[in-house]
């Protein structure tokens, strides 16, 4: 069966007032012990299954874990192991799924592979369950530790399960967790952190964009949420990694992708829906800026002292001002950021109210036109418009002054992102041609503004009397002077691709 629950990571200080608050309730404590079963190839985690042997006070069952396109829906199977085993339990036993949607999936990726024990989770867990007229949640607070050999890690988090009614009691309840402990969303299952301890990781890749998978019979509605969901997923898996502790420079990137994304699947599909509750843009957008400070810092000033030191700087440190970059897994954590994800997932579970559709397709777009009756036909309303602004800046680029050039590269990221976005619609052999031919030009801006932001950071150390700085200053210039022809010619040959939404 499917189920939609919503996970948290919760901080030492969080937890302690999370189980104090249970306590006062009539809530169940249990000792739960759980085995993960995997190949010695890891065939169920490349296949997105997981599979147990849990035993919970005296009883055993045994639950399989399929994953689907969207963090906060999976498929679960559990089947009870009735009898009396000894202290190690059952054996594993996958035919107990055959025949269902997800031991489909299990036959598939396993095959006649043998399973064995690859990790292992020990954890109290505090449970109750909160009715209301809406419905009714599951809420399990765990904690304890997983581990796989000599490998452990502590595990501290709280689970809301949807038992029946309305999705958005499930949101509330994770708000308040946010607001009031300090809990942050996480995508991090227990076998997934097993499987990384397994392999002697601490950390996880970052995960990059993928296309939504849409359909030309889609309402506005329906492809706006599918598009929707799928950058909101690329910001959680990544959100997660950085909440959990991680700083690396490529997860941070690929959250800021995935807010950027979802900007953009708002700006120019959102009124295929009615969709006009744009509370969660200023927290999004905060955490934008505060992440590409972090990143500016380190990875692009990093890149830049390289150059300068090779083109003979006397003094190659780009000195930020004092005031140091806001550290990522605070920003990640803000309260705010949380509730602003909350209120999206909110939208992609719950579909909106006829009257607002029906709103939204006689809605005014920004350039001042009404909102196109046809998801395709609005699609190529907006590349069209997209694509008319591309060949302007192209003849202009030249003469703009720097913040005019940043806008020129933001507007090109929209094209990108939805193309990208939209591109299911389409014949691959139509999209991809495009893509090629916009990614020099988003590379070249993208080293052509790092070169603003040195140039700036150069500039304003020349002022406060460094001396060194002088010549970063005269390099940087002159760097930029060949960067914006090379850009000039990268957005004329992007603007005469030829457009695959053109019948």
């Amino acid at each position: 069966m499917s189920e939609i629950e919503l996970k948290f990571g919760v901080n030492a200080t969080g937890a302690a007032a999370i189980d104090a608050a249970l306590r006062r309730l009539p809530s169940k404590r249990t000792s739960i012990e759980s085995r993960y079963f995997e190949s010695v190839d890891f065939r169920l985690t490349g296949a997105g299954l997981s599979l147990r042997l849990r035993r919970n006070g005296r009883a055993w069952e045994q639950t399989l874990k399929a994953s689907t396109d969207h963090a906060e829906e999976r498929l679960e199977e559990t089947v009870p192991r009735l009898g009396r085993w000894g202290r190690d339990g059952p054996p594993v036993d996958p035919s107990l799924h055959d025949g269902t949607p997800a031991g489909k999936r299990l036959r598939a990726a396993l095959g006649d592979a043998p399973l064995g024990v690859v990790c292992t989770s020990r954890v109290v867990r505090r449970s109750v369950e909160i009715a209301t007229a809406d419905g009714c949640v599951e809420l399990a607070f765990d904690r304890g530790t997983i581990s796989a050999g000599a490998a452990s890690a502590s595990v501290c988090e709280i689970e809301y399960e949807l038992k029946r009614g309305d999705p958005r009691l499930l949101v509330e309840l994770g708000r308040a967790a946010v607001r009031v402990h300090g809990a942050w969303l996480s995508t991090l299952s227990k076998s997934a952190r097993g499987v990384r301890l397994c392999h002697g990781e601490s950390e996880s890749p970052a995960v990059k964009a993928a296309s939504p998978r849409l359909d030309r019979a889609m309402s506005g509605t329906a492809l706006f949420r599918a598009v929707l969901r799928s950058s909101l997923d690329l910001v959680l898996v990544n959100a997660s990694e950085v909440a959990a502790g991680q700083r690396d420079a490529e997860l941070i990137h690929q959250l800021r992708v995935g807010l950027r994304r979802m900007r953009v699947a708002w700006r120019e599909l959102a009124p295929l829906a009615g969709a006009d509750d744009a509370g969660w843009q200023a927290p999004c957008a905060e955490a934008f800026r505060a992440l590409g400070d972090y990143r500016d810092r380190g990875t692009v000033i990093a890149t830049l002292q390289s150059r300068l030191a090779a083109a003979g700087s006397p003094e190659p440190s780009l000195r930020p001002p004092d005031v140091g970059p806001s550290d990522p897994v605070e920003v990640v954590r803000d309260k705010d950021f949380q509730c602003a994800l909350l209120d999206l997932i909110a939208m992609t579970l719950v579909a909106p109210a006829p009257a607002l559709v029906e709103a939204g397709a006689a809605s005014v777009d920004d350039d001042g036109t009404h909102g196109e009756s046809k998801p395709i036909d609005r699609i190529r309303s907006r590349l069209d418009k997209l694509r008319r602004r591309l060949v302007a800046d192209a003849r202009s680029f030249q003469t703009q002054p720097h913040d005019a050039q940043h806008r020129v590269r933001k507007r090109l990221k929209r094209l990108r992102y939805l193309t990208e976005l939209v591109a299911s619609l389409y014949a691959p052999s139509r999209v991809e041609p495009y893509l090629a031919a916009l990614r020099p030009a988003q590379d070249a801006l993208g080293t052509h503004i790092d070169l603003v932001v040195g140039l700036g950071l150069a500039q304003d150390a020349a002022r406060r009397g460094d001396a060194g700085a002088v010549f970063n200053a005269g390099w940087l210039t002159a760097e930029l002077a060949t960067s914006v022809r090379r850009c000039r010619k990268a957005l004329a040959h992007a603007a005469k691709a030829r457009p695959f939404w053109k019948r």
